[in-house]
């Protein structure tokens, strides 16, 4: 749809909803739209600043399909004060297309991480112009799940001369289990998690003062985090490691690209993703 009539996201999902079903492709109208009137878009990927990629199974569509929107000015977004996003991906997909809908969503996040791509798109007048874009035509479903496809790539980080107050601050009010430490390139060099903390707090509890103990200001990241960090690549095959995860014990992993942290993965966000329903 291009321009998209909407001015909020919500708005922008619900005319490119419509699109589906004025085309046809949603088989049951009265579902999905009950659907989207709950709110219950789970999962809202940002790409960028200017592209939001909503998507979710339900059994009101029986295959797979995507709509694509692009709105004249930024769409207004709930918490966000500044609005940026102009292009919207709806994708939808029935719950048997586990494997086909999180591959779809990965291969459109990876073109529309490109600004010129993205820029291409604002600029669009019709809808024929942006399938001219030459990246458009080339996007291609990889063959496997790969870890880039569940993975979360909004990743809370911290560096290495920080103050354990930082960290702790930030697993508090985040409700974090663990958070990756890098260096100035985003290199892993390796993660504090809930019980690098607790072993860190235990002499406090331990004292019978109750107070803070004057070395939380002083004491660094590097002091307290765990240096054996297993890594997996945003290209490794999803079902590998699922198999690393559970023959080593392992909750989350830190994901890297050419050495730079770019996500994290966690036994909950595959469970999520590959087994929940909406």
């Amino acid at each position: 749809m291009v321009p998209l009539p909407a001015d909020t996201v919500q708005a922008a999902v619900s005319a490119l909803a419509q699109r589906l079903i004025d085309g046809g492709a949603v088989d049951q109208p009265e579902r999905l739209a009950r659907l989207l009137a709950e709110s219950r878009v789970r999962d809202l990927v940002q790409v960028g600043d200017r592209v939001l990629l909503p998507h979710v199974r339900t059994d009101a569509v029986s295959r797979l399909v995507v709509a694509l929107g692009i709105a004249p000015a930024p769409l207004a977004v709930q918490g966000v004060d500044e609005a940026t996003a102009q292009v919207v991906v709806l994708v939808l997909a029935p719950p048997s297309a586990t494997g086909l809908y999180l591959q779809t969503v990965a291969s459109l996040a990876r073109v529309l991480r490109d600004d010129e791509v993205v820029g291409a798109m604002v600029a669009a007048r019709t809808p024929e112009e942006v399938l001219a874009i030459p990246q458009m035509g080339a996007i291609t479903i990889q063959p496997r799940l790969t870890v880039r496809d569940v993975m979360s790539q909004r990743v809370y980080r911290v560096g290495p001369d920080a103050p354990v107050r930082e960290v702790l601050d930030m697993v508090a009010e985040r409700r974090l289990r663990a958070v990756p430490v890098v260096d100035e390139d985003r290199g892993v060099l390796g993660m504090v998690t809930d019980r690098d903390l607790l072993r860190f707090f235990l002499p406090v509890v331990q004292k019978t003062t109750g107070e803070s103990p004057a070395s939380l200001k002083d004491t660094k990241v590097r002091e307290v985090m765990s240096r054996s960090v297993i890594c997996v690549s945003e290209d490794q095959a999803l079902a590998e490691v699922m198999s690393i995860m559970v023959t080593k014990d392992l909750e989350r992993l830190p994901v890297v690209n050419e050495g730079r942290l770019t996500g994290f993965l966690t036994r909950g966000d595959i469970l999520r993703k590959l087994f929940a329903f909406p």
